[in-house]
C-alpha cells in the first residue's frame, strides 16, 4: 500500500490546515489516486438511496414515553421486531419527541428503520455509562455485550446504543452519552476516572453491514462513535487503562485483531453531526461520512490538553477504512488553534513500539477529501502504539487528504477597536459568534441560499468557489433570452422611445412595462440579500461572486472578506431621457449595495466589471448602454461602515455614499471609513459623498488617462458632505493634474491632511479653489474621527496597499 498516495511535506502557509506548527508530513492524494477513493469504492456493491421524507412511511411501531404509542421505550419496540431472516418487509419504528434514557441493544434483527419526524434534537436516546464505571462480577455491562467477568463496563459496555445488526437505517435522531458532561477543565471526574484513563464513553457502537445514518446527531466526549467490524475481535475483560482512547482501555476486543477475511462492515453517515474530544470517530469498520458536521468539543479536558478526531483500526490487508468527504470539521469555543490532530491510527492490541507489518495487523486507513477544516486542527499524530506518523516505509501510516480547504482563525475575527466608523457604537462582529452548526461550507448557489436561510442567527459562510449568481441550478450561465419577457424587444424599444419622436418624456406603455417585467425577472434571480449577523469569507483563491449583486438591505452586523465581486451585468437597463440633460442608460445592479445597513465591514475584497466592460457596449438612443452600476454603493441611512484593504478596478461610477440630493433623511447617518484601498483604472466616484461624515485615509489612487476607464475625478464633494482625506497617495498619468482629484458637486468643504500627488504635497482645498474660483471652499471637514485608526504616511501607505490590498492577501 506504500504507493497508494504520494507524500507531500507541507508547512505553514502551504499546509492544508491553518495553525499547524512547523513543517510536517501531510500526505496528499493526486487526482488519479483520489479517483480510486470515492464513496463507490468504499461501499462496493451497496448503493444506498437517500432516506428522504419520513412522512411517507407507515410506522410498524410507535414509541412514546407518555404511552400514546405502541411502546413506551425504544428497546421494547426493537424487541417486538422480527429477528433476522424472519421478516420479508422492512419495519419502521417511529420515535415521538422526547428523551429516552435507556441503553439500547439491537442484535440480529430483520431490516428496519428507526426514526423521528422532526429535527434530530427532538428525539434523544441517551445513557451515562463510561469505561471505568464499576459493575459486579457476573453482572451484565450491556445486553449486547455482557462482559460478565469484568468489574467495569469497559469501552463497548459504556455504549448508549449498540447496533449489532445489518440493514438498519437511523434518521432524525440524537444518540448521546452524557457521562462526562459535568466534568470541566479536568475537574469533576467520577471515582477511578481521570485524564489518564477511564473516561471513554461511547454514544453509538455499530457492528453490522449496510448501516445508514442520516440527519443523526452523535454526542459524547471521548470515543463517541465506535464503528466496528462485524467479526472484529473477541469479547474479553474490560479493564481500566492508559487514557489513550480508541478503545485501548479495555474495550473487550483487544486480544484478537480483525482480519481481512471478515465480512463487509459498511456504514454510511450523511447530513449528520458527530461531537467529541478524543478519538471520537474510531473503529475497524468501513465508514463513510458525507456532508456532515464534525465538532471537537471544549471544556472537559485540562487546559492545554488536545485531542484527536479519527482513530481507524483497519486491518493492514483491508484497503478501505474511513472516508470523510464534503464535511465541516469545526470546534466549540475554547478549543485552541492547532490543538486537535486530524487523527491517529488505533493499533489495537499492539504495545508501544511493537507494531510490525502483516496483513492482519491494525493499520488504520483514512481519506479526508473536500472538507472544510477549522483552525483547531493539526496534522496527523503518532499511532496509539507510538508508531510515528509517516507516509512511507515499512511502518507507513495509511491516512491522506485530498483538496481540503482551510478555515483560518481570521475568518472568525470581528472588527478591531478603532478600525474606523464600523468599530463604533458597539462595534462590528458579523457572524463571529456562529455556533459550529452555523458555519457553512459553500461552493454552489444552492448551498449559499441554504446558508442564508438561517436568517438572523449568527452565521459564518465560507465561500470556496466563484459563484455565478446568473447561472441556473445546473451551472448554465443565463442571459438576455432567459430573463426576457416575451413582449420585450430591444430594437422596438429603441425605435419607440427615440427622443426625436418620443421627446423627453419618461418611457411608458407596453414596451416599457415588458422591460420592467424582464428586469424584475432578472433581479429575482441575481440579487442575493444576506441577513443580519453574517460573515461571508472567501477560503479559496477563486472565492467570490459574479453576474449578480449582494444587497445588504436593512440589515446589521455583516462582514464581507476575501471575496472577488465582478460583473453585476444588467440585461435590461432603464432609459432616463433627462439624465445629464441628454439622457442616460442606468443599470440597476451594484456588485455590493448597502441600503439602510448598519455595522458593515468590507475587507480584503476585489471589485471589477469582469470581462464585459461598459465601454464595449453598443450605443442606443445616442448614449452607450450602461450594464454596470456601482461597485460598492452605501445609501439610504446606512451607517457605521468600514471599507478596508480592498481593490477597485476597471469601473466607471465606482462608489456612492448617499444616493441622492433629496435623501435628506441621510443626515446624521452615512458615517463611513475608507482606508488602505487601491483604486486603479476607475473613472470617478471613489467615493462621491452626500451628507455623510466620511474618512478617506491611506488609500492609493492610480489615475490613467486612456483605456476603457479614463480618469475623471476621485472625490465627489456632494451636498452637505463632510469628507476628511488623510494621507492618501495619487499616482497620475501625464496630463492629469491635482485640480482633478476632487470635484465640487453642491458641496462646499473638504479637509486633507498629509496626502501626496505624484509624490508632492497635495493642497486639496486650494486645488478646488483654483478650479472653481467662483465658489468658496472650506478646508475643514467640521469633525474629527472619534476612533483611533493608526495612520501611515502617504508614501508608506502606497507601498503597503500595493502589497496587501485585495482578495487573496488576507492570510
Amino acid at each position: 500500500m506504500r504507493g497508494w498516495w504520494r507524500a507531500v511535506s507541507l508547512g505553514i502557509g502551504t499546509a492544508v490546515l491553518a495553525g499547524a506548527a512547523g513543517a510536517q508530513e501531510r500526505p496528499q492524494l493526486d487526482d488519479a489516486q483520489a479517483a480510486r477513493a470515492t464513496v463507490a469504492d468504499y461501499l462496493g456493491d451497496w448503493r444506498p438511496a437517500p432516506l428522504g421524507d419520513p412522512a411517507r412511511w407507515t410506522p410498524t411501531f410507535v414509541v412514546a414515553a407518555d404511552g400514546s404509542g405502541t411502546h413506551r421505550t425504544v428497546q421494547a419496540a426493537i424487541d417486538a421486531l422480527p429477528a433476522k431472516g424472519q421478516g420479508t418487509a422492512r419495519g419502521y419504528v417511529l420515535v415521538k419527541p422526547g428523551t429516552y434514557r435507556e441503553p439500547l441493544c439491537v442484535r440480529d434483527k430483520a431490516p428496519f428503520t428507526l426514526y423521528g419526524r422532526g429535527d434530530p434534537s427532538e428525539v434523544v436516546i441517551v445513557e451515562g455509562r463510561y469505561n471505568a464505571m464499576p459493575k459486579a462480577p457476573g453482572a451484565s455491562a450491556h445486553r449486547c455485550m455482557p462482559l460478565r467477568d469484568a468489574t467495569t463496563h469497559g469501552t463497548p459496555g459504556s455504549a448508549s446504543v449498540m447496533l449489532f445488526s445489518d440493514d438498519v437505517q437511523l434518521l432524525r435522531l440524537t444518540i448521546a452519552n452524557d457521562a462526562m458532561d459535568r466534568v470541566r477543565d479536568g475537574q469533576g471526574y467520577p471515582a477511578g476516572v481521570g485524564e489518564s484513563g477511564g473516561a471513554q464513553a461511547v454514544a453509538l457502537m455499530t457492528r453490522g453491514d449496510r448501516l445508514q445514518l442520516e440527519r443523526v446527531r452523535l454526542i459524547g466526549h471521548q470515543d463517541t462513535f465506535y464503528a466496528e467490524r462485524v467479526d472484529g475481535g473477541t469479547e474479553g475483560p474490560a479493564r481500566a487503562g492508559t487514557g489513550d482512547g480508541a478503545g485501548s482501555n479495555g474495550d473487550g476486543q483487544e486480544r484478537a485483531a480483525p482480519g481481512a477475511a471478515d465480512r463487509p462492515s459498511r456504514v454510511l453517515v450523511r447530513d449528520s453531526e458527530i461531537r467529541g474530544d478524543v478519538d471520537f470517530i474510531f473503529g475497524g469498520a468501513t465508514l463513510v461520512i458525507d456532508r456532515s458536521l464534525i465538532v471537537s468539543r471544549a471544556g472537559r479536558r485540562q487546559p492545554g490538553h488536545g485531542g484527536h478526531v479519527l482513530a481507524p483500526s483497519t486491518p493492514n490487508g483491508e484497503p478501505h477504512g474511513f472516508l470523510i468527504q464534503d464535511s465541516r470539521w469545526l470546534a466549540e469555543p475554547g478549543v485552541a488553534p492547532g490543538s486537535v490532530s486530524l487523527g491517529r491510527a488505533w493499533d489495537r492490541g499492539i504495545g508501544r513500539g511493537e507494531w510490525r507489518a502483516s496483513p492482519t495487523v491494525p493499520n488504520g486507513q483514512a481519506v479526508v477529501r473536500g472538507n472544510l477544516l477549522g483552525p483547531h486542527l493539526a496534522p496527523w499524530s503518532a499511532s496509539t502504539s507510538r508508531r510515528p506518523f509517516a507516509a512511507t516505509g515499512e511502518a507507513a501510516n495509511r491516512m491522506a487528504e485530498y483538496r481540503n480547504v482551510a478555515l483560518p482563525a481570521a475568518a472568525f475575527e470581528r472588527l478591531a477597536d478603532g478600525d474606523g466608523w464600523a468599530s463604533m457604537d458597539g462595534g462590528t462582529e458579523g457572524g463571529a459568534r456562529a455556533a459550529p452548526s452555523h458555519v457553512r461550507f459553500v461552493r454552489t448557489r444552492a448551498e449559499l441560499d441554504a446558508a442564508l436561510a438561517l436568517g438572523d442567527t449568527p452565521k459564518l459562510i465560507a465561500i470556496a468557489a466563484r459563484i455565478d449568481l446568473a447561472a441556473d441550478a445546473a451551472g448554465r450561465k443565463l442571459g438576455f433570452d432567459d430573463f426576457r419577457d416575451p413582449a420585450f424587444d430591444v430594437d422596438a424599444f429603441v425605435r419607440q422611445y427615440d427622443p426625436a419622436t418620443w421627446g423627453r418624456r419618461n418611457p411608458e406603455g407596453p414596451l416599457e412595462e415588458a422591460r420592467r417585467r424582464s428586469a424584475k425577472r432578472q433581479a429575482a434571480h441575481v440579487v442575493v440579500k444576506p441577513p443580519s449577523f453574517t460573515t461571508l469569507v472567501g477560503v479559496t483563491p477563486d472565492a467570490g461572486f459574479e453576474g449578480g449583486s449582494l444587497m445588504l438591505d436593512g440589515v446589521e452586523q455583516v462582514i464581507l472578506r476575501n471575496l472577488h465581486f465582478a460583473d453585476a451585468y444588467d440585461f435590461f437597463p432603464a432609459w432616463d431621457p433627462n439624465d445629464n440633460g441628454h439622457g442616460e442608460w442606468n443599470s440597476e445592479y451594484d456588485t455590493v449595495s448597502l441600503r439602510a445597513a448598519r455595522h458593515v465591514w468590507v475587507d480584503h475584497c476585489s471589485f471589477d466589471d469582469g470581462e464585459r466592460p461598459d465601454a464595449r457596449e453598443p450605443v442606443a438612443l445616442g448614449q452607450r448602454m450602461q450594464r454596470h452600476d456601482g461597485l460598492l454603493d452605501i445609501t439610504r441611512r446606512s451607517d457605521f461602515v468600514t471599507v478596508s484593504w480592498n481593490v477597485f478596478r476597471r469601473h466607471d461610477k465606482t462608489m456612492l455614499i448617499g444616493g441622492g440630493d433629496g435623501h435628506r433623511d441621510d443626515r446624521g447617518h452615512l458615517r463611513v471609513t475608507l482606508h488602505h484601498n487601491f483604486w486603479e483604472a476607475v473613472k470617478e466616484r471613489t467615493p462621491r459623498v452626500r451628507y455623510g461624515r466620511v474618512h478617506v485615509a491611506n488609500n492609493l489612487y492610480v489615475a490613467e488617462s486612456g483605456g476603457d476607464y479614463p480618469y475623471g475625478y476621485s472625490l465627489g464633494i456632494g451636498i452637505e458632505s463632510q469628507l476628511l482625506s488623510e494621507a492618501n497617495a495619487w499616482v497620475a498619468a501625464p496630463g492629469i493634474g491635482p485640480e482633478r482629484v476632487a470635484r465640487l458637486l453642491k458641496g462646499d468643504r473638504v479637509e486633507d491632511r498629509g496626502s501626496l500627488f505624484n509624490g508632492a504635497t497635495l493642497d486639496l482645498a486650494g486645488a478646488l479653489r483654483a478650479a472653481r474660483p467662483d465658489q468658496a471652499v472650506g478646508a475643514e471637514a467640521g469633525w474629527s474621527p472619534p476612533y483611533r485608526l493608526p495612520i501611515d504616511t502617504a508614501a508608506d501607505a502606497a507601498t503597503r496597499v500595493r502589497a496587501g490590498a485585495g482578495a487573496g492577501r488576507l492570510w
